[in-house]
This record gives C-alpha cells, structure tokens and sequence, in this order.
C-alpha cells in the first residue's frame, strides 16, 4: 500500500501542491469561519446584556440596532468560509449506508459523481455570489438598517463560496486519480459525535 501511495506521489507532484495550497488556504479560512463565530457569540452576549440592563435602566437600549443584521452576515459568512475544510476533514454529511452499499469498484465512480455534482453546484453559487456582490458594489447598494454597503457582506460570501468551491474541484481531481480524499489531520471529532 505505501508503495501505490509512494508511486502516486511520485506521478502527481503537482496535484499533491495544489492540494497542499488549497488545503492552506482552506485552513485560513476555518480560522475566519471561528472568529466570526466569536464575533456573532459576543454580539448575542451584548444583546442579552442590553436586554437586561434595559428592565434595570431606560438608559440603556433594549438591543443593538444592527444585530440582527450583522449576526446574520457573521453566520453566513462562517458558513461559508468554513465549508471547504469541513469537506476536506470529510466531516460533512454524507449518506454513508449508501456508499457502504454501493462498496467495491463502484464506490469510486459514486465518489466521482458526487463530487462532480457537489462542485458545479458550489462553483455556480460561487460565481453567483461573485456577480451578486459585483452588482450591489457597481449600484451602491446599502442596507436599510445600517447603511452598510452590501457588496461587504455579499463579498465575504463570495470568498469563502469560492475557497469551498476550489476544495470541490479538488475533490473531483483526487477522486478521479484514486489520490485520498479525506486529509485526517484536519480531523477534530468523529463524524458520529
């Protein structure tokens, strides 16, 4: 087995890079993903406190006024800039009993079309997401509540769609070449936990 591995590495240096670059990336991303996740658990945890502190004092404000707005900004993005390393760690949801059904020489073209039909839908939200934030920046668009430019927020997304898409083209390249698709040190839990 090492040596198929061994011989594979030898044959696809430059897919083996690209992986590696791809799979970077994809970590920064993570890394982003978990600090708007900070963001959006502090800006909840100041929304309840306001909601507090306003039964004590009609000083304070009973919420911020762009919460909601901006928790759901930080949550999309998370979303999406998490997405690639949660598919490469292979923590995604999948329909396992399938696959173990299918087993043997067919698992691989199931893994092949799966992927193929998982990147052309990520890389057209990509785009999508890509020309959405293009419009608003060319249009000027803002938000009602906040006044915050649109393209921001539709450009995060866009981002991280397009890191999860370029994870997605990679799947279908490992796959397709027999390389693994799974890269267990992203790995912090089982999938059943």
């Amino acid at each position: 087995m090492s040596q198929k591995l061994g011989t594979l590495s030898g044959k696809y240096i430059l897919v083996e890079a690209l992986q590696r670059w791809i799979d970077r990336i994809s970590l920064v991303s993570a890394y982003l993903a978990a600090g708007c996740l900070a963001m959006l658990t502090l800006l909840t945890l100041c929304q309840v406190a306001l909601g507090l502190l306003s039964k004590v004092s009609s000083v304070f404000p009973s919420d911020i006024a762009v919460g909601w707005e901006y928790s759901a900004y930080l949550m999309g993005t998370a979303f999406m800039l998490g997405g690639a390393l949660t598919m490469r760690a292979g923590m995604q949801i999948r329909v396992e009993i399938l696959m173990k059904l299918i087993g043997g020489q067919f698992q691989r073209l199931m893994e092949i079309v799966a992927s193929l039909i998982g990147a052309g839908f990520v890389s057209f939200l990509a785009v999508s997401l890509a020309l959405f934030a293009l419009d608003s920046y060319r249009s000027g668009q803002v938000s009602g509540g906040s006044f915050t430019p649109l393209w921001i927020p539709q450009a995060t997304l866009a981002i991280g769609t397009t890191i999860f898409a370029l994870q997605s083209i990679m799947r279908v390249i490992a796959a397709v070449l027999g390389l693994p698709l799974i890269n267990e040190s992203f790995k912090v839990a089982s999938a059943s936990e």
